[in-house]
């Protein structure tokens, strides 16, 4: 049961209808989140009730939930960022910045800020330690990060976003856009842009495909996915936050909320058990096949490490073991969001520190944070290799 120290109490007279804010309510998972730049405060909402989780803000403008559910909030006009726990209590997290105004967390819990105000986007490891991630961006406003974590940023003065791989290269993903002023990924990797001045809402496939979703809002500055696949939008002229199904079909959520901003869903646990699958890879389509699911909304838990085992069988008496195995992991749109050949390649500082790491070079293991969604890890031989291999998905603390 959320726990919250005051209720809210709706006074009616007379068909008037006032409603008192509560204060002091505790973080629970599955949670909506929104800032409210012109009350200083960061709301927990629903179609019924509002309540305050952090006041005496100026301008919190970014929202963005760790691993832990601790929320982390860019106030824009203090040029700060702070970390609020579960139960309300706030401190400093980074300060002297810009002007803040999105925040989002990768894979490896490194947060990353953008700073309009200097036109640069800052990664801040988890203790807190600051490094420039990008800089000499025009007027960068809005983020998301993708499964590969790879970055997408909107720019208000070139009405553009950039993709910024995770070594900093650059690349316009696209242009023509009216003030993109809120990002978001749904669980199949599409990318939703909320156009602010425009008033239109686009859906971009991974390929860079682009569609409407919707049109005539008033406003759009904020989105975020709950974890039915609904589309939440922050409606900062109309002060409501809207939602859409994953058809387009729009309701109001809530109203009178206060020039609202930032969206975050307060992440739930994710639901994953550890498997493992062995098999015979052939060429062609005989593949060797590992299904998951990833439940929950949030990062939390949602750590997965993927191997594909070959050589080391061999040690396990298995005959004909697969000596060189190629690991694909692709999303529920059958797209690959991440491969990887020899597993020390690419991330083997992260997949040492698990304790799970291959034992033999040759092997492939990939490590990812995922969004819920329907996932499969597919093992094939490098060169049409064949013989006997094994996938594992490991939960990962």
């Amino acid at each position: 049961m959320k726990n919250t120290v005051l209720r809210q109490l709706i006074v009616t007279v007379t068909g008037l209808t006032m409603t008192l804010f509560a204060i002091n309510v505790s973080a629970a998972p599955g949670d909506l989140y929104v800032g409210n730049s012109t009350g200083g405060t960061v709301l927990k909402v629903n179609p019924v009730l509002k309540t305050i989780f952090a006041s005496g803000l100026t301008d919190p403008t970014g929202l963005a939930f760790d691993a832990s559910g601790n929320l982390f909030v860019a106030d824009a006009s203090s040029h700060m960022i702070f970390k609020i726990t579960p139960n309300g209590t706030r401190t400093t997290f980074a300060s002297n910045l810009g002007v803040l105004f999105a925040l989002a967390f990768d894979a490896s819990g490194d947060l990353f800020a953008i700073d309009e105000g200097s036109g640069s986007i800052f990664k801040f490891t988890p203790d807190g330690v600051k490094s420039t991630f990008a800089s000499g961006i025009g007027s960068p406003v809005s983020l998301a990060i993708d499964s590969a974590g790879n970055l997408f940023v909107g720019d208000q003065v070139a009405n553009a976003i950039f993709k910024f791989a995770p070594d900093g290269s650059k690349t316009t993903f696209t242009s023509g856009l009216n003030d993109p002023l809120g990002l978001a990924f749904d669980s199949a990797g599409n990318l939703f842009v909320a156009e602010n001045v425009g008033g239109t809402i686009f859906k971009f496939t991974p390929n860079g495909t682009m569609t409407t979703f919707t049109s005539g809002l008033n406003g759009p500055s904020g989105l975020a996915f709950d974890s039915a696949g609904n589309l939440f939008e922050a409606d900062s002229n109309s002060n409501s936050i809207f939602e859409f199904t994953p058809n387009g079909i729009k309701t109001t959520f809530a109203t009178s909320v206060g020039n609202p901003f930032g969206l975050a869903f307060e992440p739930t646990l994710h639901q994953l058990l550890n498997i493992s699958t062995r098999g015979f890879v052939g060429t062609g389509d005989a593949v060797l096949i590992g299904g998951f699911i990833v439940g929950g909304n949030g990062m939390v838990n949602g750590k997965v490490l993927i191997r594909a085992a070959g050589p080391s069988l061999t040690a396990l008496q298995v005959s004909g073991a697969l000596q060189d195995p190629l690991l694909r992991l692709f999303n529920s749109s059958g797209a690959v969001i991440l491969s990887n050949d020899n597993w020390r390649d690419t991330q083997e500082t992260a997949i040492q520190a698990t304790g799970l790491a291959p034992s033999d070079n040759r092997e492939s293991a990939i490590l990812a944070t995922l969004p819920a969604g329907a996932y499969t890890a597919i093992v094939s031989g490098v060169n049409d290799s064949t013989g006997i291999a094994r996938v594992d998905v490991f939960n990962v603390q």
